[in-house]
């Protein structure tokens, strides 16, 4: 796999793999904050992460009433922005 084009990541994470990329933010910098900054949100990939060129990109979603295509500025601007706050919880389960 070709990872020459990856983008660059956040130096705020733990990085476990380069090939692909897996990080993690320290468990002291997590508790620095009420809402995970994006510079320390958990990356785990299983291949290149590569940047694309939104004008380039369209979701189409087909319905009983017909079919629509949005482009990338189209989902940023035509809609309201809501925020979601969630918990993420990994258990690790050891043999013994």
């Amino acid at each position: 796999m070709d990872y020459s084009s990856e983008p660059l990541h956040s130096s705020h994470l733990n990085i476990q793999g380069s090939q692909p990329f897996n990080a993690e933010p320290t468990a002291a910098s997590l508790v620095e904050f009420n809402i995970t900054p994006e510079d320390l949100v958990y990356c785990r990939n299983h291949g290149p992460v590569r940047e694309f060129d939104q004008s380039n990109y369209f979701i189409t979603i087909k319905s009983a009433k017909g079919v629509i295509s949005l482009a990338m500025n189209d989902l940023k601007t035509n809609f309201t922005i809501h925020r979601v706050v969630a918990a993420v919880q990994v258990r690790t389960i050891s043999s013994l």
